[in-house]
Order: C-alpha cells, then sequence, then structure tokens
C-alpha cells in the first residue's frame, strides 16, 4: 500500500474515532507499527493530528486532554502498581470517592478483586459499568450531569453540588499535570471542578500520579499540593517537590514493579 493510501486510511479512522492506536493501525494497514510510527509524524508535521504514546488524536476545541481511550492503553502495568498501594490505604465501610481518571479506574478494579465492603461514590461512567454486571459488596453511588463522551465522564456543576451532599473518608484523584510551583492541574475546567470538590469533599485527599505528570502545566489550576495528604507514585519526584511534601507534611508513596 502506498504511503498516501496508508494516510488517508489513518485520516478516516481519525475523524470517525478522533484518536487511532499503533498496533491497530498496523494490523489494519498490514505494515509496521515502526511504519505507522512514521506516518503518524508525517502528519503530525503537516498538523492533521497530536501523537502520544501508543497513538494519536484530534484536539477537541478548548480541550487538550487524551481521549480515554489513548489514556487506558498507556502506562497500565505502572497503574496497576499504584493502584495496588492506593487499595492498601482502604479499610472495610470506608466511603471512598474515585474521579474519571484512567487510574482511578485501575484502583476500582483493584477494589473489585480484593472485594472489598465500601461506598463508592464516582463520576466516572467506566467505572459504574465495572460494578454493574458484578456481585460485590461495592454500594455504588454515580454522580450525574452533563455526559463528556471524551472521558466517559459526568462533570458540569450538577456533578459538583451532588458531590457537596457527601463526607467520604478517603478521595483519590489523578490530574493530568502537576508542580510544586503551580500545584494541580487539568486540562478540562468542568473535570477539575469535579476533582476539586471531591478533595474538599474528603477526610484523606490522595492523589495518585505517574513519573509522566509531574512534567509541565495543563491549562486550568484547581488546587495547590498542600490540599492533598499522601501522593502515590512510580518514581522519585523532583527534588522541588519533594522539599515541598516534607514542609507540608505530604507522604509520598511509591509503587513496586
Amino acid at each position: 500500500m502506498l504511503k498516501i493510501e496508508r494516510q488517508n486510511l489513518i485520516d478516516q479512522e481519525l475523524r470517525k474515532n478522533g484518536y487511532v492506536l499503533v498496533p491497530e493501525l498496523s494490523e489494519m494497514l498490514n505494515c509496521s507499527e515502526e511504519t505507522v510510527r512514521r506516518d503518524l509524524r508525517e502528519m503530525e508535521t503537516l498538523g492533521k493530528l497530536v501523537r502520544t504514546h501508543g497513538g494519536a488524536y484530534l484536539v477537541e476545541k478548548y480541550d487538550k486532554g487524551y481521549p480515554i481511550e489513548l489514556r487506558k492503553s498507556y502506562l497500565q502495568h505502572t497503574k496497576e502498581s499504584m493502584a495496588a498501594v492506593a487499595v492498601s490505604e482502604i479499610q472495610e465501610n470506608d466511603m471512598v470517592m474515585l474521579d474519571a481518571s484512567t487510574t482511578c479506574l485501575a484502583i476500582a478494579v483493584a477494589i473489585l478483586q480484593k472485594n472489598l465492603n465500601i461506598t463508592l461514590i464516582t463520576n466516572s461512567l467506566e467505572i459504574c459499568n465495572l460494578f454493574s454486571d458484578v456481585n460485590s459488596n461495592v454500594n455504588l453511588v454515580g454522580v450525574g450531569g452533563v455526559f463528556r463522551r471524551r472521558t466517559l465522564s459526568f462533570a458540569d456543576p450538577n456533578t459538583v453540588e451532588a458531590l457537596r451532599h457527601y463526607y467520604a473518608d478517603k478521595a483519590f484523584i489523578s490530574c493530568p499535570k502537576l508542580s510544586a510551583e503551580h500545584g494541580l492541574s487539568d486540562n478540562h475546567i468542568s473535570e477539575a471542578n469535579v476533582r476539586r470538590q471531591m478533595l474538599q469533599s474528603a477526610q484523606t485527599r490522595i492523589l495518585v500520579v505517574d513519573h509522566t505528570k509531574f512534567e509541565g502545566t495543563a491549562n486550568h489550576l484547581f488546587d495547590g499540593l498542600e490540599s492533598v495528604d499522601l501522593v502515590i507514585t512510580d518514581q522519585r519526584v523532583p527534588q522541588d517537590f519533594e522539599a515541598f511534601a516534607a514542609r507540608r507534611q505530604i507522604r509520598i508513596e511509591y509503587a513496586q514493579d
């Protein structure tokens, strides 16, 4: 197949789904993954897409966030390792909040596997679906609002208002970017507001982020680092972050691969 034919088919998949994955394109186009990556690099140079780990996507207006399908495929083993640490913080009969990140989806899977007896509050359709067809000890509470297909989540002022009616034992959130200087940041204002409210509506506030989240800042700042009690990550954090955490008595726990 000629390069122009491959790239036209890639463009069609992007317009149909909003994203593409390298392994799936390799199979569909009957070519190597390296050939697909080369095509994606050329198409990014032409402004037709944005490459990311394992694929590419079309940027939505006012939203730089990755589609959930791409995020689910990235660093999956790392997310599972961090989820194991996160679940060790949960006690029987806790009320727990989870945001709509794929990191919190991994925590939900770990909760299900451990068969914990808890109340779980979430704005994630993926997490709700996870518990919908199985017998578990989880009392599931889904907070509604405007549905975002890009993240398979509910996020608007109604979601935030619903969260204000609860006070959880623990809230677990992730976020696209964080730094000692700017704090926690998100690509979408509605998701940022939901995460802020989850932190405000919990006794113990836990941030679960892999090492790539410590690079740069997203567009919507929603809270300072002092708003969390515990950070769970996979690699040594930057020195300025470690110093800030020590001053504010924020615990840092590292997942083991």
